[in-house]
């Protein structure tokens, strides 16, 4: 399998939660009185915060050689990647519900949003189009849910943003109780589940540990090993950090972690051996700066929209884009043949497998009767019967050819759904989609929507691994403002800017070994 099949995958398996990561904490500030007194950890509800995320991730990603059949690494490739996030949130809570209470969604405006990462030497580099700078996130259920109220995003967008850690719950890492020097508590695993965006956490602990008490801050350090889950795909995370409360603010203003994570080969993504560290600063804002004025209205009542949670799937080789729900990952490109596969919990419904054709003369077009003749010899023994073929011009202007088959394939029911897409100016491409017959109901006339909404694509319009025409969020000339545990000179609406940190102070994966 080709190896750049899973680069602009990199930020999925990352955002599932990749894995956090570590850095520093600050030296207490020069004249910082510690106190062998308790501190009262009283949390205040701050409705907007500026965040600024930096993650770096190295390892190894591991390849099946077909995920749907067998999980077993067959190939393992080094992967490198830097990804910083830099945005203003702002807390979205139902009208009359408890101000304690845990948020379950929010509204983000991203100034900064890029990832570069290098994958078995192949290069890739991801960014944020200014049109879905502006993103709601609901979290009633995990790994939490993005979208944009504005645009789409592509598959990469999606990824990029989808953060190993919720600057939104990272409070439940505190302990809910006065506390001194020397205490230690265990996080539990809602909380767990909560910050480190997993679906499940099955067994193991995390324990914090006071280790500093001043008049202007609590301080943290965090460890422990957990087994858990993210959308059914087994995850192993082994993890210290520090963490800052500040007693001024009455929230946690840092976070520094340092995580190995290890995750089995899933059905849509593949699996990986990484260490990575993560910096998570907060500063709480008096007023939005790009945001929009009045809060994004929420029905907490329904799940997230289904009508914004379609993704842009994009074949940068092949040139073709689709808009299809999340259910829908694309899991190869190469020039040649690109694949897109249809996932539900981890388990394998449908896969399309696309690749382009011979383009025809202008103004020529392939017939349907000409295309069953294709299907028929393309199936061969396999085929037991054609159930329907149909033509018709598409929402995008594509004239479209489809026929629906059934056969068997080792004893196996099998249905096919083969479809021509061709346009005036002679290019096509075919799409394959394929799944067992008990499927076929899971699949949901699927092939619908894919039809309406590809389309060929000009240069321009990839918009997945690389900066395009639009000028790509890749942050912004501001001033600085001083990191979040130490004491505040600049305003807090101000972007928090990346600092460095001396050897002294800093967590790396390297202390988890």
């Amino acid at each position: 399998m080709p190896v750049n099949d899973f680069s602009a995958s990199r930020r999925s398996f990352l955002a599932g939660s990749v894995a956090v990561a570590a850095a520093s904490l600050s030296l207490p500030a020069q004249g910082a009185i510690v106190s062998s007194k308790s501190a009262n950890i009283e949390i205040a509800p701050h409705q907007l915060m500026r965040v600024r995320l930096e993650i770096d991730v190295k390892g190894n990603v591991k390849i099946s050689d077909n995920a749907i059949s067998s999980k077993e690494a067959r190939q393992t490739f080094p992967i490198v990647s830097q990804a910083v996030l830099d945005y203003e949130e702002r807390m979205l809570m139902p009208s009359g519900a408890d101000k304690k209470s845990e948020v379950v969604a929010s509204e983000r405006y991203y100034h900064t949003a890029t990832n570069n990462s290098v994958l078995n030497k192949t290069s890739n580099e991801q960014t944020l189009r200014p049109s879905v700078r502006h993103a709601i996130v609901r979290r009633e259920s995990l790994p939490e849910t993005l979208y944009s109220p504005d645009n789409y995003f592509t598959h990469g967008e999606l990824s990029l943003l989808k953060s190993p850690v919720s600057s939104v719950s990272v409070n439940l890492f505190l302990p809910g109780a006065s506390v001194s020097q020397g205490d230690r508590f265990e996080i539990s695993a809602n909380a767990l589940c909560s910050v480190l965006n997993l679906t499940s956490v099955d067994s193991g602990k995390v324990e914090g540990t006071v280790v500093e008490v001043s008049d202007e801050a609590v301080r943290f350090t965090l460890d422990g090993d957990i087994e858990g889950s993210v959308d059914g795909v087994s995850t192993h995370l082994r993890m210290i950090g520090k963490m800052t409360f500040d007693r001024n603010f009455k929230t946690c203003t840092w976070l520094a972690m340092a995580i190995h994570e290890t995750r089995e080969i899933g059905r849509a993504e593949p699996g990986f051996d990484v260490s990575a560290t993560i910096r998570m600063v907060r500063r709480p804002m008096e007023a939005p700066v790009a945001l929009p004025t009045a809060p994004a209205k929420i029905d907490f009542d329904k799940a997230p929209p289904a009508s914004r949670l379609y993704v842009e799937l994009q074949s940068r080789e092949l040139r073709v884009g689709t808009m299809m729900d999340r259910s829908w990952r694309m899991i190869g490109d190469a020039p040649g043949s690109a694949v897109m596969r249809m996932i539900d919990n981890d388990i394998s419904i449908a896969q399309c497998n696309l690749r382009p054709l011979v383009k025809l003369p202008e103004g020529k077009q392939w017939t349907l009767e000409g295309f069953e003749a294709d299907v028929r010899q393309a199936l061969g023994n396999q085929l037991g019967q054609l159930i329907e073929g149909d033509q018709r011009v598409s929402a995008q202007g594509l004239r479209v050819l489809r026929i629906v088959a059934d056969g068997e394939t080792q004893g196996v029911p099998i249905r096919w759904i083969m479809m021509h897409f061709s346009d005036d100016a002679g290019r096509r491409v075919q799409a394959t989609f394929t799944m067992s017959g008990d499927k076929v109901e899971s699949f949901a006339g699927s092939d619908a929507q894919f039809a309406d909404s590809l389309r060929f694509l000009d240069p321009e319009d990839v918009h997945d691994g690389k900066a395009d025409e639009e000028k790509a969020v890749a942050g912004e000339s501001t001033p600085t403002l001083e990191i979040a545990s130490r004491p505040a000179s600049a305003k807090s609406d101000q972007p928090i800017a990346a600092e460095r940190f001396s050897e002294e102070e800093t967590v790396s994966s390297s202390d988890l070994k």
